[in-house]
């Protein structure tokens, strides 16, 4: 966070420098730390990175997602490219590990093409297994929240799969700083807005450790609705799945399933 422009270290809620900022997010808000830096610091901390010249959302604009208002730790603003008004419509996040078998990349893909079919939004966090399939399978209505800032270098498979979410009218979200690099903190982080962007979660695939696993957990603290995929036993990559089932939550049984979470919330 040291390497962060001081402005901007605010935007991630982890403000030392900007206590007054972290305090109103934490007591009344998003929209209370956004008051709290001011329009004017805010645009300066994010226009005036250098290379940036894209579009940022504040929490308290009307084109805020209603389902990061009132959350716990919730972004104060978030940096933006392609399709806006995928935030208005009913999301469902399909997230899972990045080491997955092939049947959990074609249920990903069949989940989200249901998904896109029905009017709903998936979400997911480009990253690489099901992440990615669930993203190409969505025809576009898609948002893929990013781990890093939208000018930050990705590896050339990841910018391929951002560009056709982008090329075929679906959206790209960060809450950091244009060219602020992926860390070990920033995925478990950037899950929080995936659950909160959601009105279900589905986890396809995961392990005992995965991330999507730590999704659930957002969307289950936010009392959304989550549902797994039981898998194989045998299967370590199924192993988080089982362990979410055993906690209580739902269970995949087809597309409609996952379909069935766009009415809930």
């Amino acid at each position: 966070m040291d390497g962060l422009p001081a402005p901007w270290s605010g935007l991630c809620l982890y403000a030392p420098r900007l206590p007054e900022a972290a305090a109103a997010a934490a007591q009344q808000g998003a929209a209370a730390a956004v008051a709290a830096l001011g329009p004017g610091l805010l645009q300066s901390a994010i226009l005036g990175v250098r290379g940036w010249s894209g579009q940022w959302l504040r929490a308290d604009h009307a084109d805020w997602p209603e389902g990061l208002v009132g959350l716990p730790g919730a972004p104060i603003a978030l940096s933006w490219e392609g399709d806006l008004g995928l935030l208005a419509a009913p999301g469902v996040a399909i997230v899972g590990t990045r080491r997955c078998t092939a049947t959990g990349r074609a249920m990903a893909r069949e989940y989200a093409a249901a998904v896109s079919a029905a009017g709903g939004v998936v979400v997911s966090g480009l990253a690489a297994g099901i992440d990615a399939e669930a993203h190409m399978a969505a025809a576009g209505r898609t948002i893929a929240v990013l781990g890093q800032g939208l000018a930050a270098p990705m590896p050339a498979w990841q910018a391929e799969v951002r560009r056709r979410v982008l090329r075929e009218g679906g959206l790209v979200l960060s809450e950091y700083a244009p060219e602020m690099h992926a860390d070990v903190w920033t995925f478990p982080q950037r899950n929080r807005v995936i659950a909160g962007l959601s009105r279900g979660v589905v986890v396809v695939e995961a392990g005992h450790r995965s991330g999507a696993k730590n999704t659930a957990h957002h969307a289950m603290e936010y009392g959304r609705e989550v549902a797994a995929v039981p898998g194989w036993p045998s299967l370590p990559s199924f192993a988080g799945c089982l362990d979410l089932v055993e906690e209580g939550c739902g269970v995949v049984r087809g597309p409609a399933s996952v379909v069935a979470l766009l009415a809930a919330g």
